[in-house]
């Protein structure tokens, strides 16, 4: 098989991949609408779960945070003040764009070399293949 024949199977499976990605959305947007309903009438109920379509159904209460950009050295303050050091993450994906962009200026064996984070942060590394669509002539 030729390098174009290969692009065209890859170009026919992103197509492929993308339809069923679209099939997927639509499922999820259907699913919360109808999980919100459930979430609704199973609160009204009082009940503290119902069994129904061969399942066990509860309301859980879940929950998530986030420190704002301004106010993240005072979190970390504050956490390593309190003895919470490990409940204050380093944000991976902004780290990782910053040592792309030190990568680029300095060079080196790895994403990390000749930084702060040299020998403290792994690193995986792939090759992968990228498209653009271009405009039909």
């Amino acid at each position: 098989m030729s390098l174009s024949e290969t692009l065209e199977r890859v170009a026919a499976l992103y197509d492929e991949k993308d339809a069923a990605e679209k099939v997927v959305k639509d499922i999820k947007k259907r699913l919360e609408q109808a999980e919100s309903l459930a979430v609704e009438q199973l609160a009204a109920s009082g009940l503290d779960g119902v069994r129904a379509a061969g399942k066990s159904w509860y309301l859980r209460d879940f929950y998530s945070v986030s420190i704002p950009a301004d106010r993240k050295s005072d979190a970390v303050r504050i956490a390593n003040e309190n003895g919470l050091e490990d409940y204050v993450a380093v944000n991976t994906a902004s780290l990782k764009s910053w040592l792309i962009e030190q990568h680029k200026e300095r060079g080196g064996e790895t994403l990390a070399t000749g930084t702060p984070f040299d020998g403290i942060v792994s690193e995986y590394h792939e090759t992968r293949l990228s498209r653009q669509t271009l405009p039909k002539e």
